[in-house]
């Protein structure tokens, strides 16, 4: 007995999708470019630290103090490591939020909500130009609406969008 169509696939209650919103992406890109910026300023502070590349003095009688490589402490060092801490954070909450980690959307927006609230205090506090607050307000407000959105949502809830 033949049958005149192919049997379906089981029915899912959501359209199964394989990548996250552009939403996301975006954010995600974001993550990944802080934390690449982050790791190479670890890099170029510990570069600077070891003696390699020219000398950064500063001239006689400038300040008084001048810091050489050999005067550096162990807080240097733990500034070096905490700096690259923080960039390989960044780097790993990007690529768990593409995969959909709801926890992760949650801190991002908190945290880039934090951010928003702090450069809107910085700008009425010190009276900052509007241009400067709207620059140090527009990224993460950007970013908490992109998280927000209802595809991320869904994303991060049921894998689809």
């Amino acid at each position: 007995m033949a049958y005149a169509y192919q049997p379906q696939q089981a029915w899912h209650p959501y359209p199964v999708r394989t990548t996250a919103p552009i939403s996301l992406h975006v954010v995600a890109i974001f993550q990944y470019l802080g934390g690449v910026l982050m790791l190479g300023a670890a890099a170029l502070l510990a570069l600077a630290a070891a003696r390699v590349g020219p000398a950064w003095d500063l001239p006689a009688g400038y300040g008084g103090v001048t810091v050489r490589p050999d005067t550096l402490t162990v807080a240097t060092y733990a500034v070096i490591g905490t700096i690259g801490l923080v960039g390989l954070i960044a780097i790993v909450l990007g690529r768990k939020l593409q995969n959909g980690r709801n926890w992760v959307r949650v801190l991002l927006t908190l945290l880039n909500g934090l951010s928003v609230l702090g450069g809107v205090y910085q700008g009425y506090v010190t009276g900052a130009a509007y241009a400067a607050t709207l620059v140090s307000v527009a990224f993460p407000l950007l970013f908490v609406i992109l998280l927000n959105t209802r595809a991320a949502r869904g994303w991060c809830h049921h894998r689809t969008y």
